[in-house]
């Protein structure tokens, strides 16, 4: 497999919901708290690139394995549609996660246990999504199992291995005994302000599964749109647009988040235009992209603010 074909088959042009989540928890650090480990940081940002592109080999494989359709497994599946080996993407995704599950010993070593336990619920999370018995993909639990990870999970891990000078969350062992140790108000704090990528990324794989439901019923995935229907996923796919930028007022509010911030809110007119255009058709080659629009529009004008206030504070 070329270097090309492999970056087609992980599908790398949807990475950023794992690029961007990283930039936005290691600039918050250095806002909020000062500080940055350039080593903990890459470290990290490989790991879960690394982990995001397992599970779209996964998903690409599964789905290429249980496909009820010769002609979507022929034409529309790249591992049929470019004559891959079976046998080498499994080789692929062995190396992947034992590269992952490496790095994130090293991270574990540098920094507490506690990152232990979570990067093995992540790595849990991204095998089963499309894998085994009942994949999450196949239940309406997709939202729910990639909203949360991507947005607040990796916001919250990236600010975990960058802020050691106090405690966030710890897990120490004494003896027979265990504690668990945590900061619960930075905690809330990371929450709010990661809610908005919660939202607008779970909205992403919302808007795939509603333009994918015909498709889906043929392949024996079954998501939230089966079970409540299109019309109300449409309107759940507007509640998560704009509930995104609601719920952004609250860290900016409680001082979690420079009064700069409200400049992320003249992108809201450029997301009601996509929610609007998605309302009127929900197609995959023509409408989807509305959702990453919006994704990107809000995330990237936050980071572009982020380094605002950073250079300022350092110019100061």
């Amino acid at each position: 497999m070329s270097i090309s074909q492999f970056l087609r088959f992980v599908d790398i042009r949807t990475k950023f919901t794992s690029i961007l989540p990283v930039l936005l928890g290691v600039f918050y650090t250095i806002y909020y708290f000062g500080t940055f480990n350039l080593l903990n940081t890459l470290l990290f940002f490989i790991a879960a690139v690394l982990l995001d592109f397992t599970t779209t080999s996964i998903n690409v494989l599964v789905d290429y394995q249980t496909a009820a359709s010769e002609e979507f497994k022929k034409e529309r599946n790249i591992i049929g549609r470019e004559n891959i080996s079976e046998k080498l993407v499994v080789v692929y995704i062995y190396i992947m996660l034992i590269l992952y599950f490496i790095l994130g010993l090293i991270l574990v070593f540098r920094t507490n246990l506690v990152l232990l336990p979570i990067g093995i619920i992540c790595s849990i999370i991204a095998i089963t999504y499309t894998y085994g018995p009942l994949p999450i993909s196949r239940m309406p639990l997709g939202e729910l199992f990639s909203g949360p990870p991507l947005g607040f999970g990796i916001i919250f891990i990236a600010i975990f291995v960058n802020y050691r000078d106090s405690l966030i969350l710890a897990l120490n062992f004494q003896n027979s005994t265990f504690m668990l140790q945590g900061d619960w108000l930075t905690i809330l704090a990371i929450f709010f302000v990661s809610l908005p990528q919660v939202l607008l990324i779970s909205n992403i794989v919302l808007a795939n599964n509603i333009c994918d439901l015909k498709q889906d019923i043929e392949n024996n995935r079954f998501t939230i749109v089966f079970h409540i229907g299109k019309e109300k996923s449409i309107q759940l796919y507007n509640w998560l647009t704009y509930g995104s930028y609601v719920l952004f007022l609250v860290p900016i509010l409680m001082g979690w988040l420079p009064l700069i911030m409200l400049l992320v809110y003249p992108t809201l007119l450029y997301a009601r235009k996509q929610v609007r255009l998605f309302n009127l058709k929900q197609e995959k080659a023509e409408t989807f992209i509305t959702s990453v629009k919006s994704f990107l529009a809000f995330t990237l004008v936050e980071l572009l603010l982020f380094v605002v206030v950073i250079s300022w504070a350092w110019l100061s």
